[in-house]
C-alpha cells in the first residue's frame, strides 16, 4: 500500500514538473516531435530539473526487477518521464509499419476491444470458435511506428526506442548528426496470418488454434 502511495505521489511531481517546465525552452527542436537536444552542458543543466524524480521511481520500481540494475531508459512509460541520453553522437528517426496484436477466445470481448464487424461476419468468427477447443481469433491493427535508434560516443551498439509519448533528450557531441528518415517508412516484416474472417477497416481479425 506503501509503496502504491509513494508511486502515485510520483506521478503528480512529475505531472507538475512538466506542466512548468516542459518542453525544454532553451534547446533545439526536432520538428512535430517531442525530441529536444543541445551540448552537454545545457543538457545537464535541464536534467537536474529531473534527476531527483528520475532516482525515486528507480528506487520504487527496481523490486520489479531480479537481479538486473534498473536503468532510467527502462523506467514504465507510464510514468511520463522523458528520456535523456548524454555524449550522442547521432540518432536515426525512422517510421516502421507495424501491427498491434489481441487474442481472443470470445466474440463478446471482441467486439467491445475492437468494434463492430458485419453480421455475416460476426457469424463466420463465432463457426471458426466453434470448431475446437483450441481455437482463438487474432485482431490486427496497422499503424506507423515512430522509433529513434541513439548511438552514443564509445559504444558499439545502439538504444533504439519509442519516444513520442514521453519525448527524448539528447546531450549531444560537436559533430552530431540528425537523420531523419521519417519520409521513407520501412518495409513491415512479413505476415503469418492471411485471409482474415472480419474486416472492419481497421481491425482485421483471423483465426488460430493454439
Amino acid at each position: 500500500m506503501q509503496d502504491v502511495i509513494a508511486i502515485q505521489r510520483l506521478k503528480t511531481d512529475i505531472a507538475i514538473l512538466r506542466q512548468h517546465h516542459w518542453p525544454p525552452e532553451n534547446l533545439n527542436h526536432v520538428e512535430g516531435l517531442p525530441i529536444y537536444y543541445g551540448l552537454q552542458t545545457e543538457v545537464e543543466h535541464y536534467y537536474r530539473q529531473w534527476n531527483e524524480l528520475i532516482e525515486r521511481a528507480k528506487v520504487l520500481f527496481q523490486p520489479f526487477m531480479q537481479d538486473e540494475a534498473l536503468d532510467a531508459i527502462h523506467l514504465p512509460s507510464h510514468l511520463n518521464l522523458p528520456l535523456f541520453f548524454f555524449h550522442v553522437d547521432r540518432i536515426r528517426i525512422n517510421k516502421t509499419r507495424a501491427k498491434e496484436s489481441k487474442t481472443f477466445r470470445g466474440i463478446a470481448s471482441l467486439i467491445e476491444k475492437c468494434g463492430q464487424f458485419d453480421t455475416d461476419q460476426i457469424f463466420a468468427l463465432q463457426q471458426w470458435l466453434e470448431t475446437d477447443e483450441t481455437a482463438a481469433l487474432v485482431a490486427h491493427r496497422e499503424f506507423i511506428d515512430l522509433r529513434t535508434y541513439v548511438f552514443q560516443h564509445g559504444q558499439s551498439d545502439y538504444t533504439r526506442t519509442r519516444f513520442y509519448v514521453n519525448g527524448i533528450i539528447l546531450g549531444v557531441e560537436l559533430d552530431f548528426k540528425l537523420i531523419d528518415a521519417r519520409e521513407k517508412p520501412r518495409k513491415q516484416r512479413s505476415d503469418s496470418y492471411h485471409d482474415p474472417i472480419a474486416d472492419n477497416g481497421v481491425w482485421k481479425i483471423f483465426g488460430k488454434n493454439r
